[in-house]
């Protein structure tokens, strides 16, 4: 079985590399074998192999381990590393996804990069581009410039037209809390640091937690910002705090604003250990969950 096996691999190398050299009208250049394949603009049929070379530009498919695109390509990229010398319309799904210049389509994998700009989506662990014009999804967003869209993930820093901001303020859980924002108006995420001085000891007096929120403006003065956030007490008895704040918020400047707004607070705990500031009302599931109803109001500054 394994000499039919590879008779038949030895075939259809001999019969690619034949193939390409045939079909090129002389280019002697081009090289098919299905395993390394290395072909010059004119040859426009796919590519399916463990590397795949293409010079100039490029319209069709790359299947591979490694696919290389010298100048623009067109079509689909699907491979372990995929690279595009100049732009990529189409899509790129693979571990590592490079377009050297502008992005039309589609890029999924655990790092994607576009230098100059994105119009479509990013779908990655981390993603990185100048300008965007669509979606990017990931654990950390990296973009120059907004135009038509919106980074969405765990960090997203834009450099102009972001929006950052350090805020201070109470709530039912503690009395001192501290945050950094950051993204854009549309979608942010939050980091938070609270003391509760009244807790029993330090290892219930300081809560770590984070969330997202985004920023609806009614006008120049008045906005609208609905916020999720999750706490966690350092004690070694777990307990998990679920807030939902639809804060009302008045700008003073233009980068300073006062926020305000009821909460509703999900507390999950393995025992019955409380380390809440204060609640106009609470309502007990059962032994584990409980809800608390209470009110955050801060003083933030942006830029």
């Amino acid at each position: 079985m394994r000499k039919y096996i590879i008779a038949f691999i030895l075939c259809i190398t001999i019969f690619g590399t034949n193939y390409a050299q045939e079909n090129q009208q002389g280019n002697s250049d081009n090289l098919y074998t299905f395993f390394v394949n290395v072909v010059n603009e004119q040859f426009h049929f796919p590519l399916i192999g463990f590397v795949n070379i293409a010079g100039g530009n490029h319209n069709s498919a790359q299947i591979g381990f490694v696919n290389w695109n010298q100048n623009n390509f067109t079509g689909l990229q699907l491979g372990f590393i995929n690279t595009v010398g100049e732009n990529t319309d189409g899509f790129q799904i693979g571990f590592i996804n490079t377009t050297a210049h502008s992005l039309a389509g589609f890029q999924l994998g655990f790092v994607n990069t576009a230098t100059d700009g994105v119009d479509g989506a990013q779908i990655s662990f981390i993603n990185i581009t100048k300008r965007l014009n669509g979606l990017q999804l990931g654990f950390i967003n990296y973009v120059d410039s907004i135009g038509q869209g919106i980074p969405v993930g765990f960090l997203s820093i834009v450099r102009e037209g972001g929006y950052r901001a350090v805020e201070l303020g109470a709530s039912e859980l503690s009395p001192f809390n501290v945050s950094f924002k950051i993204g854009i108006e549309q979608f942010y995420t939050s980091f938070i640091v609270s003391y509760n001085p009244f807790g029993d000891g330090i290892r219930e007096q300081v809560m770590l937690g984070g969330g997202f929120g985004t920023i609806i403006r009614l006008n120049e003065s008045f906005f609208i910002n609905p916020e999720i956030i999750s706490t966690n007490t350092i004690i070694s008895d777990y307990q998990n705090y679920l807030s939902f704040i639809p804060y009302i918020g008045y700008n003073i400047t233009s980068n300073l604003s006062i926020v305000a707004g009821p909460s509703i607070v999900w507390r999950y705990a393995n025992k019955d250990i409380s380390s809440i500031f204060y609640n106009i009302g609470q309502y007990s599931i059962n032994d584990d969950n409980k809800l608390y109803f209470g009110a955050k109001a801060s003083i933030r500054f942006s830029w």
